[in-house]
């Protein structure tokens, strides 16, 4: 028919009207948008998340490999890395695979979750001044016995308490202290007769004693008028 308007055929011999490829290459301005932004921001935050992760593991193997004094393409070479890759790993300009990682782990003569130690870790410290430690009443507080709390993390699965302490002629002898933890004692001034489980010694200063807190442990007698200690207790926390 040579007056009529021909509809073109695509190449499967079916007809697809203007209406119809309209819609199906050019979605509605309505719903595009909210779901666009929405998956803009997740990949955003999700960017940066893993950016974050790249930048902390790559400064973690970067330490690593420095304080096994390995230079760069001794380290490339030994997980099987080129020298070009582990440069980019270590600027966290690229994510490495968990086969990397290992790789890399299994060189620094490390775990793996040695290299996620940067990342996402707090930072916790307490800074005391001369003078300026915080008065403790322990249990079963002693008259001539003071303690002064020099300091504390907030976070973490362990903890530590250094304290300072005065014991004075007026502090009875009782050697009957027993807790939790590791202590470690360290005489700082004047001297004195302390007993640990079945053992007893003489502490002077300069003296350090180190032990299992869960056994009896005391002075018995104070050679000096005064003794003061540092005192540390390491303990997990419950």
């Amino acid at each position: 028919m040579s007056g009529g308007t021909r509809t073109k055929r695509p190449m499967g011999g079916k007809r697809v009207r203007r209406g119809a490829l309209s819609l199906m290459t050019r979605p509605t301005q309505s719903a595009t948008p909210v779901q666009s932004e929405a998956s803009a921001d997740s990949d955003q935050y999700n960017s940066e998340k893993g950016g974050a992760l790249a930048l902390a593991v790559g400064k973690e193997i970067k330490s690593l490999r420095l304080s096994l004094n390995m230079a760069a393409n001794q380290l490339a070479e030994a997980a099987g890395l080129s020298n070009a890759m582990l440069s980019r790993i270590e600027h966290g300009s690229t994510t490495p695979s968990f086969t990397t990682l290992v790789s890399l782990s299994v060189a620094l003569k490390v775990p793996v979750s040695r290299l996620f130690a940067a990342y996402n870790q707090p930072i916790d410290y307490s800074l005391v001044r001369s003078g300026k430690g915080i008065n403790v009443q322990r249990q079963a507080h002693r008259s001539g016995l003071n303690y002064q709390l020099l300091g504390h993390l907030l976070s973490g699965e362990k903890y530590v308490e250094p304290y300072l302490v005065t014991l004075t002629s007026d502090c009875a002898n009782n050697p009957g202290f027993q807790h939790t933890g590791i202590e470690l004692i360290y005489v700082l001034e004047g001297s004195m007769i302390y007993r640990y489980a079945d053992a007893v010694m003489e502490l002077h200063p300069g003296d350090t004693l180190v032990f299992d807190a869960n056994f009896v442990h005391g002075h018995e007698n104070l050679l000096t008028p005064t003794v003061r200690i540092l005192s540390v207790v390491f303990n997990l926390r419950t």
